[in-house]
């Protein structure tokens, strides 16, 4: 399963805190054998001490305990079981006092030993002077300067030893290594515990401020894109002293806004121009048509004559809401703004259901009165006309229409609704867009082209409100539409 953070900050601080966890898990590692070597070696040094004193001062078995104790103390050991003792006589092959805790089986002899170093300064009493160390009588080096170390594992532990040979007679002192390992890991635990919360909050504050710095320039893009619209494509962003990977992507930004905007400009130039020069040559066919069905006497050219002047009609229709369509795209559409009664416009386009002969449709209102707008009160009437033909083509014979509006604090809403046949959530999310008209679209059996919804959200953001499609049923269609008052 793969783990995906949808916020850059969020990985840029996960990442951050991997390694920081990684460079603290090595350097934790480090410290931990460098400083255990550096105990061991310490305790090396003590060791061969205590063997020295052992081989000096040789031990009796009945004083075998407090040995163990005294050297348990001077070791940092916290028990005299975990010191172990041996010291065997010149010219004996058996230890002659030995730790009764001594394992079986474990012999020195078998040890690897190495050469232990003198870590006493200089003049300190036993250490031995620079240079080489005068010989015995009997040809054996100085006590002092025989001290030998050794690892071993025994009694399910490890253990560190030394061993100091003089004039025949051998030392042999062992120490315990849990203890050391043991202090060292609270040590270490107790450092850790303090540092992870400052690491924590510094990797925290490191990965934001890195995250910040490296999408300033994102954001800035950000605010730019959401800043721009069919109004304000001529809108760039600078590339100031941003980063070079920064400014080639700012670059790229600018040159596809460049491209955006004249294709735009030239699409709505060739609606806009298309609408205008089509409106002459429509209107003088429709004349011409209307003419020849006067002239002629021919019951079948005119019936024919008025199916074309009823396509003529479609495309005048169709020519009007392009130019609307084209000015409103381009920013240009023009408002004569005049306080409307919106209540009047909505009993005057419902009652005009009586009038198309619409008495199977079942229509119910709930309008408030007087709920006046400021606005274009022709394009306002566009719009309702869009929505009233709208419904009343789409509702099936025996359905119902409910249309309520009243006013809100910031302007008037209307709650349109009404049956249809059912629509598919693909075709409901493609309702506002222009020349579609979903399975009607294949077939003339319901009058339309496909633009009514678009053009009557076009008038509502114009006037500075929208028209929205709200969820409902597959079998109803509910609209939104709100209007500022002011």
């Amino acid at each position: 399963m793969t783990l995906r953070l949808a916020s850059f900050r969020a990985r840029i601080f996960l990442v951050a805190a991997v390694v920081v966890t990684l460079i603290l898990a090595v350097v934790a590692a480090l410290s931990w054998r460098s400083t255990l070597s550096f105990e061991v070696d310490r305790l090396d040094a003590r060791l061969c001490e205590e063997a020295r004193q052992l081989v000096s001062r040789p031990p009796r078995p009945d004083d075998l305990q407090r040995i163990e104790r005294d050297a348990a103390v001077k070791l940092r050991l916290t028990s005299a079981d975990q010191v172990l003792l041996q010291w065997l006589p010149a010219g004996s092959a058996a230890p002659a006092v030995r730790s009764a805790r001594w394992p079986e089986r474990v012999e020195p002899s078998g040890w690897a030993w190495r050469a232990a170093p003198d870590r006493r300064p200089p003049g300190e009493p036993g250490r031995p002077p620079d240079g080489p160390a005068p010989p015995h009588a009997d040809g054996e080096r100085p006590p002092h300067s025989i001290c030998r170390v050794a690892g071993f594992s025994a009694l399910a532990s490890d253990w560190r030893a030394a061993q100091v040979t003089a004039s025949g007679a051998s030392g042999v002192i062992a120490a315990d290594l849990t203890a050391i390992r043991s202090e060292l890991r609270e040590a270490l635990a107790s450092i850790a515990w303090r540092a992870a919360p400052l690491a924590l909050a510094l990797t925290a504050l490191g990965a934001w401020l890195m995250s910040t710095l490296a999408l300033r320039p994102v954001t800035r893009l950000r605010g730019n894109m959401e800043a721009v619209n069919q109004q304000s494509l001529e809108h760039r962003v600078p590339a100031g002293r941003e980063d070079r990977e920064f400014k080639q992507l700012i670059d790229a930004y600018n040159r596809m806004l460049d491209r955006l905007e004249a294709s735009f400009h030239q699409a709505t130039r060739f609606s806009s121009d298309a609408a205008h020069e089509l409106r002459t040559p429509l209107t003088i066919l429709q004349g011409q048509i209307e003419q020849a069905m006067r002239i002629s006497g021919d019951q079948p050219i005119q019936v024919q004559l008025s199916q074309m002047l009823d396509e003529a009609g479609r495309l005048s229709s169709i020519t009007r809401k392009l130019l609307l369509l084209s000015q409103a795209d381009a920013g240009k559409l023009s408002l004569l703004r005049a306080p409307v009664d919106l209540s009047a416009m909505l009993q005057e386009r419902l009652a005009d259901a009586h009038l198309l002969e619409l008495p199977e449709l079942r229509i119910s209102a709930e309008l408030a009165a007087r709920m006046v707008v400021r606005g274009d009160e022709q394009l306002l009437g566009q719009l309702l006309n869009n929505l009233c033909g709208n419904a009343f083509k789409y509702t099936p014979p025996g359905g119902w229409i409910r249309v309520r509006a009243h006013a809100v604090s910031d302007g008037v809403e209307v709650l349109w609704s009404n049956s249809t046949v059912a629509i598919a959530p693909q075709a409901r999310e493609r309702l506002f867009d222009r020349f579609f008209r979903g399975d009607a679209a294949h077939n003339r059996s319901v009058d339309g082209h496909g633009l009514g919804l678009s053009l009557a959200r076009v008038i509502a953001r114009a006037h500075g409100g929208d028209l929205t499609l709200l969820p409902s049923p597959p079998d109803e269609v509910r609209l939104r539409l709100w209007l500022p008052t002011a």
